[in-house]
């Protein structure tokens, strides 16, 4: 059981990993529909759109490692205690996520704009 726990810990710093290493190599095209940082501000203007998934792409490769790389030394560290454990990685991991987004869309509203109400 420890196994499917460890594993499940590990996929949100894996997904962002992945994420951040195929938008660094490839970022989605302007207003793709498809995986993309997609916000009001993004969808306006392609400078803004490159900027996200540029910023995006570094942010969550560096998450992806450091996230992963703690939440797997936090899984071997309290393996006794995973049961109770694991699911506190989780969150922790969807809030640093949270904060992610919002540094991005901060980072955008300051050099893009974004007051145009």
């Amino acid at each position: 059981m420890y196994t499917f726990y460890f594993i499940i810990v590990m996929l949100a710093p894996a997904a962002m990993l992945a994420v951040g290493l195929m938008w660094k190599i490839s970022p989605p095209p302007y207003q793709s529909k498809g995986l993309a940082y997609s916000t009001e501000l993004t969808r306006k203007d392609q400078d803004a759109w490159a900027a996200a998934h540029r910023h995006c792409a570094k942010l969550w490769t560096r998450i992806g490692i450091t996230g992963g790389g703690a939440s797997a030394f936090l899984m071997v560290l309290f393996k006794e205690n995973y049961s109770s454990f694991w699911l506190w990685l989780i969150v922790g991991q969807m809030v640093l996520f949270c904060v992610s987004v919002f540094m991005i869309d901060l980072l955008l509203k300051s050099q893009f704009g974004g007051d145009d109400k």
